[in-house]
């Protein structure tokens, strides 16, 4: 739970899931080569849209903050956790590498886990040192809709 023996670089006290949280501390310590590397990699496992959602795209929320055109989808899990599902196109890699950390960060996170994520929870990451500011604008507005959807979740009634 503490943070690891002799880690004395600064780092700010936030309540994340904890899968989001191990993403931060990560990038925390990275370098810029480092952050860019990852990035791609993350993008390489971008998960395709699934077939049943395809047909669906009227359903999924646009985020205008991104010039990318960003499509995400929220679905609740018998557990209670949401599932969020993704439309990016393949040409925009930093883009698809962006969502994929807040997918991995955030799916199987009940929608209240969701709507506590600080809007600027990834600052510690120090991204700005490998995406320009314009990327991060989407990436804040991609969480923003992503929390739109915890709300619409919370919201709807239980089939």
């Amino acid at each position: 739970m503490g943070q690891p023996c002799g880690r004395t670089d600064r780092k700010v006290t936030m309540s994340l899931p904890a899968k989001l949280q191990e993403i931060v501390d990560d990038f925390a310590s990275m370098t810029r080569e480092d952050k860019l590397d990852t990035l791609i990699a993350y993008a390489e496992t971008f998960p395709p849209l699934p077939d049943w959602l395809k047909d669906k795209r009227d359903r999924m929320e646009p985020v205008p903050e991104c010039m990318t055109p960003v499509f995400l989808f929220g679905e609740k899990q018998p557990d209670g956790g949401i599932h969020f599902y993704f439309d990016i196109p393949p040409q925009s890699p930093t883009v698809r590498g962006l969502a994929t950390i807040l997918a991995n960060g955030l799916n199987g996170s009940t929608p209240e886990e969701v709507l506590s994520v600080p809007a600027d929870f990834y600052q510690p990451m120090n991204l700005q040192e490998a995406v320009s500011s314009q990327r991060l604008n989407g990436f804040h507005g991609v969480l923003a809709h992503m929390k739109q959807e915890a709300v619409r979740l919370l919201e709807k009634p239980s089939e």
